[in-house]
């Protein structure tokens, strides 16, 4: 009977030393991605409330400011029957508070620069949109995130 060689070659060495590391670099680059992806969809609420609560919001058009989140002051606007949009309230011009000034258009006050219901830029000197956050309806309960 002939006895085993447990040598093994440079080759086979090098090879499986390759083939480690490989595997590690691949384990690290994916890790980041999956902790991210994962706090990605534990998205952190900004503030809460009940639509029924609020007066102004049951017509398309009302309104309601919601003031001192963790973002900051927030324009919750009624678009339409289902559709309620967040909004930062700040124009992007020269930073005055923007009001509803119709039920179909966002008018900021200082310099007349006009806004669609969802923010989007319509006319006047501030030439960008509103910024939006992320707005979620559940049993009457409007949620904004980020």
């Amino acid at each position: 009977m002939e006895k085993e060689n447990k040598t093994q070659s440079r080759r086979d060495f090098c090879g499986k030393i390759f083939q480690i590391s490989a595997a590690s670099l691949i384990v690290s680059a994916i890790t980041p991605r999956i902790a991210f992806s994962n706090q990605d969809q534990k998205k952190k609420a900004i503030t809460t409330l009940k639509i029924a609560d609020y007066d102004d919001l049951k017509n398309t058009g009302g309104s309601v400011m919601i003031k001192d989140t963790v973002a900051g002051d927030i324009l919750i606007v009624r678009a339409d029957e289902n559709t309620f949009n967040a909004l930062n309230p700040v124009c992007p011009h020269r930073q005055c508070t923007v009001k509803v000034k119709n039920p179909e258009m966002i008018q900021c006050p200082c310099h007349r620069s006009a806004y669609q219901l969802d923010g989007t830029y319509i006319s006047g000197p501030s030439k960008k949109s509103l910024g939006k956050f992320k707005v979620e309806i559940n049993n009457g309960t409007l949620t904004v995130t980020e």
